[in-house]
């Protein structure tokens, strides 16, 4: 028996409208319920790390983002596993030697739940220049799982773009606007910003919405549908 898969997987499928999904005012408000429960709880830098520095995540992050350009990956394999090395060291303190280590174990497992090419752990370690072995990120895969309970199907601002723009009435305006989105989402999870946020009441989550992005969601408003 023939086992081999015989699947392309070189491009990805992106999967068609669903106006069930971008008609329906609850899945925003589900989205905007849930982020709270993966936003970083700390300013982990003035809490919990000792070791590490604002720059050093900007240095480790870019090169996260210039892994995930240079192997063509999927856009929302960047902000999860961005979001995963954040709360982690909300929860563990490690030193500045380590951060390139658990920035490739956050891609490897954002590889797996967001992606349908699982970033393989010699490419990475190929990147780090083999300042990490195999084993040191097999053993850091469960150390992050285990700090995280297993909890890493987060919401991140990837999972916005689609929202925002299809219920947008100039959503469909330039064919262009959802790939400066994704590139958008990638830049501001690498920047300082993010890795200094501290943990925010859901009701402030729309109107922190608003205020960057000028777009409220409510839903007692009836919203123009594309």
């Amino acid at each position: 028996m023939d086992l081999a898969c015989v699947e392309n997987l070189a491009n990805s499928c992106i999967a068609k409208r669903d106006r069930g999904i971008f008609n329906d005012i609850r899945v925003i408000n589900n989205l905007l319920n849930d982020e709270v429960f993966y936003i970083p709880n700390c300013d982990y830098f003035k809490t919990v790390q000792n070791d590490v520095q604002p720059f050093m995540r900007k240095v480790v992050t870019t090169w996260m983002m210039e892994v995930c350009e240079e192997q063509m990956c999927e856009d929302q394999l960047l902000p999860l596993a961005i979001n995963l090395m954040d709360r982690f060291l909300c929860v563990c303190a490690i030193k500045r030697q380590q951060l390139q280590l658990l920035g490739a174990t956050c891609l490897l497992i954002s590889s797996k739940i967001r992606t349908t090419n699982i970033l393989p752990i010699d490419l990475l370690c190929a990147y780090t220049d083999y300042s990490v072995t195999y084993e040191h990120i097999v053993s850091w895969e469960l150390l992050v799982l285990s700090k995280l309970q297993w909890n890493i199907s987060a919401v991140t601002g990837f999972d916005y773009i689609d929202q925002v723009i299809e219920r947008c009435s100039w959503g469909s305006e330039n064919s262009l606007l959802r790939r400066h989105a994704h590139t958008l989402v990638s830049i501001c999870y690498t920047g300082a910003i993010i890795g200094r946020c501290v943990a925010m009441h859901e009701s402030t989550v729309p109107n922190t919405l608003y205020k960057y992005v000028g777009f409220r969601f409510d839903p007692a408003w009836q919203l123009e549908m594309s």
